[in-house]
């Protein structure tokens, strides 16, 4: 009965982070390891999917941003730590976060796999940011950026419009003290 739960193929998902900086030669390496993973625990790649380049929530090792990669596959128990642990090695990988989809998949045989789900697509290569000053980041001098938006703002700002008399505007009482 042991081996019978053993041998029980689950449906995974897993998403990782590649720093910003990482090419398609590095990106289509570990795409292959992953897939390498999966087949030798009996497995099969089901769905593999480029995100591209986006904002991190906050720094991961001084990057802002990173390139998301999601993978869906079905394999064996034990899977997971292998490609957690063949992730945690690659250097170029940031982050990566698995999570268990379907704990009972009958077989491999039945999941029906279009190619062009398991194609890679190429990363684009990265446009150049603009590198902000400590001041900048903690927004005490403003960035090119918001300086384009505050005259942008500005000059949408008509001589009609109306500036309310804050003055005008009733007072709330003042509890005495």
């Amino acid at each position: 009965m042991a081996t019978a739960a053993a041998e029980r193929l689950r449906e995974y998902e897993i998403v990782f982070v590649l720093a910003p900086n990482a090419d398609n030669a590095e990106a289509e390496r570990i795409n292959a390891k992953v897939n390498e993973v999966v087949s030798s625990y009996g497995g099969k790649l089901v769905k593999l999917d480029n995100w591209g380049r986006r904002k991190l929530a906050y720094p991961i090792k001084r990057n802002t941003r990173g390139i998301f990669v999601y993978a869906k596959y079905i394999a064996k128990a034990g899977v997971v730590a292998e490609i957690e642990r063949n992730l945690r090695i690659a250097d170029s990988v940031l982050r990566y976060q698995s999570n268990l989809l379907n704990p009972d998949v009958a077989s491999v045989e039945e999941i029906a796999v279009d190619p062009e789900d398991v194609k890679f697509t190429p990363v684009a290569p990265a446009e150049p940011e603009e590198e902000l000053s400590f001041e900048q980041r903690l927004g005490l001098v403003p960035s090119a950026h918001r300086k384009q938006q505050q005259d942008e703002d500005t000059d949408a700002l008509d001589a009609d419009d109306e500036v309310p008399d804050l003055d005008a505007l009733p007072q709330a009482p003042r509890g005495e003290a």
